[in-house]
């Protein structure tokens, strides 16, 4: 398994019809895909919208359709269906994956991409004749336990990771409590109750990480 991450800073992509993005949005943050095709990806999206731009302004960017809003009461997430060239590639792309959750920020994107080594070497050399990204990083993964996971159970698991997604970590929050439950199909206080035993078993396990500095060994 190989990992590649790919970064277009503002200035790589200046002058392309990313430009029509930047221009409606501060950051647009991709939560997940819904549909991958050839034609292109519907995709779960949070837009921080810049002053004075809106929905219908990022419905008139050319490579972007609006399906709908996902509710209007708990967050400002929409389903939008993505044509642009660089993503129909990776969705034509097999044996790849485009790691979710990930970022449209300052005219800039980073995105994280899984899969074979030969297929995504084939997507790296297709993206650089498409649109040149500004940095490649290839990683190879190796199977291996992971300390800080076995630490939760899958449930926490599961409602950490949805709420980290989601942008309930972020400032201000992306989605609340009850419409994270509501994605799980469980009730708020049982969501709550996972949450809050995930968060402190990870307190626990990066607490029993850290090696006390010199001048903190005697605090009398």
């Amino acid at each position: 398994m190989r990992e590649v991450t790919l970064r277009w800073t503002g200035d790589a992509l200046a002058g392309t019809n990313l430009d029509e993005l930047n221009e409606v949005v501060e950051r647009l943050r991709i939560v997940g895909h819904l549909l991958v095709s050839a034609e292109g990806v519907r995709q779960l999206v949070l837009p921080t919208f810049k002053e004075g731009k809106g929905v219908d302004d990022l419905a008139n960017v050319s490579f972007l359709t609006v399906e709908q809003r996902v509710n209007d009461r708990d967050s400002q997430a929409l389903v939008v269906w993505n044509e642009h060239p660089v993503v129909r590639l990776a969705s034509q792309t097999t044996n790849i994956h485009v790691v979710a959750p990930y970022e449209f920020r300052n005219g800039g994107i980073t995105v994280t991409v899984r899969g074979l080594p030969q297929a995504v070497s084939t997507f790296v050399k297709m993206s650089k004749a498409i649109l040149p990204p500004a940095e490649v990083k290839v990683t190879d993964l190796l199977e291996q336990n992971d300390p800080l996971l076995s630490a939760l159970t899958q449930r926490q698991r599961q409602c950490f990771a949805l709420a980290h997604q989601y942008g309930f970590y972020e400032e201000p929050k992306q989605i609340t409590v009850q419409a994270l439950a509501a994605t799980m199909e469980l009730a708020r206080s049982t969501f709550q109750e996972h949450l809050t035993s995930a968060e402190q078993a990870i307190l626990r396990w990066v607490g029993s990480t850290l090696e006390p500095l010199e001048d903190e060994t005697n605090l009398s």
